[in-house]
C-alpha cells in the first residue's frame, strides 16, 4: 500500500516536471514578450515659420523693420515652444532614433541661420548705430531689390511695384539699356511717391476683383502720378488665387507700365508677389 502511494507521488512529480518543460519550450519558441519602448519626441503639428523674406514685400525701410521684427518673433516662439522641448526629449530618451536627431539638427541649423540673417537685415534698415556695411550686406541689398541712385552709397528700395518693373526689365533686356533707363526712372520717385504707389496697389488687391482701379498722385510734386488696375483674376491648379495687376507711373508726361502677378495660397489671406 505504502509502495503504491510512493509510486503515485513519483509519477505525479514526473508529470508536473514534463508539463513545466513543455510550457518553457513553448515560451522559448514564441520568443520573449515585446517591451514597450518610450515614445520618441517628434516635431509635428507646427510648421517652421517660413517668413525670412517677407520683408521684401515692403517698400520703405520702416515697414521692412517691422516685418523683420515680426518674423524674428515668430521663429523665436517656434524655437522656444517646439524645438527646445524636442531637444530636451532627445536628451532624456535613451531610445531616440538617428532620424529624430537629424531632424533636430536641421531645424536648429535653419533657426540659427535665419536668426543671424534677420538680425543683420534689421540693423541694415533700422540703421543701428554700430552697424557697418560689408560685401555680404551689399549682396543682400541687391537681392532685396535695392539699387544705387546718384552717388555711390545712395540706395533706394525697389521691391514691390518698382522692383517688379526693374526685374521684368532684366528678363526682357535686349541690350538697349532699357534696364538702366528704368532704374533711372525709378530713382526719380521720392519715398512718399513710392509709398503712394504701394498704397494704391494694396487698395485694388483688397477689392479682389477684375477692373478694380486705384489712382494716386504725388503728395510732393505736381507732375507725378500713377495707377494700379486688376486686369485678370484666375484660380490655379494648385488651389491658389492669382491677380494680374497693371501698374502705371507717369513722371513729367513720361509713362512706364508693367503687369505683375500676385497670388494667394490656399488657406492664406495675403497675396504675395510672384517672381
Amino acid at each position: 500500500m505504502e509502495r503504491g502511494i510512493m509510486m503515485a507521488r513519483i509519477w505525479h512529480g514526473w508529470a508536473a516536471a514534463l508539463a513545466a518543460c513543455g510550457f518553457l519550450a513553448a515560451a522559448a519558441a514564441q520568443g520573449p514578450e515585446p517591451m514597450e519602448l518610450p515614445t520618441t519626441p517628434v516635431i509635428e503639428g507646427q510648421a517652421y515659420p517660413d517668413c525670412r523674406y517677407d520683408y521684401r514685400e515692403r517698400n520703405l525701410a520702416r515697414s521692412r523693420v517691422d516685418e523683420i521684427a515680426q518674423c524674428i518673433e515668430r521663429i523665436d516662439g517656434y524655437y522656444t515652444d517646439v524645438v527646445t522641448p524636442f531637444a530636451l526629449g532627445l536628451e532624456s530618451d535613451a531610445q531616440s532614433r538617428e532620424g529624430d536627431d537629424a531632424t533636430y539638427r536641421a531645424v536648429e541649423a535653419r533657426y540659427r541661420e535665419d536668426r543671424d540673417y534677420l538680425a543683420e537685415r534689421h540693423c541694415r534698415y533700422a540703421e543701428c548705430e554700430d552697424y557697418e556695411p560689408s560685401a555680404l550686406s551689399g549682396e543682400r541689398d541687391l537681392a532685396d531689390g535695392m539699387q544705387q541712385c546718384g552717388e555711390p552709397g545712395d540706395t533706394i528700395y525697389l521691391e514691390g511695384l518698382i522692383g517688379l518693373l526693374v526685374n521684368r526689365a532684366r528678363q526682357i533686356d535686349t541690350g538697349t539699356n532699357f534696364t538702366g533707363a528704368l532704374i533711372g526712372f525709378a530713382c526719380m520717385l521720392e519715398p512718399e511717391e513710392r509709398q503712394a504707389a504701394a498704397d494704391a496697389s494694396d487698395q485694388v488687391i483688397a477689392r479682389d476683383e477684375v477692373g478694380a482701379t486705384a489712382e494716386w498722385t504725388s503728395p510732393v510734386r505736381e507732375d507725378v502720378s500713377g495707377s494700379s488696375t486688376v486686369v485678370a483674376r484666375n484660380s490655379e491648379p494648385s488651389g491658389a488665387t492669382c491677380l494680374d495687376i497693371t501698374d502705371v507711373i507717369i513722371i513729367g508726361g513720361e509713362e512706364e507700365r508693367a503687369t505683375r502677378r500676385m497670388c494667394r495660397a490656399p488657406g492664406e489671406s495675403r497675396y504675395v508677389l510672384q517672381g
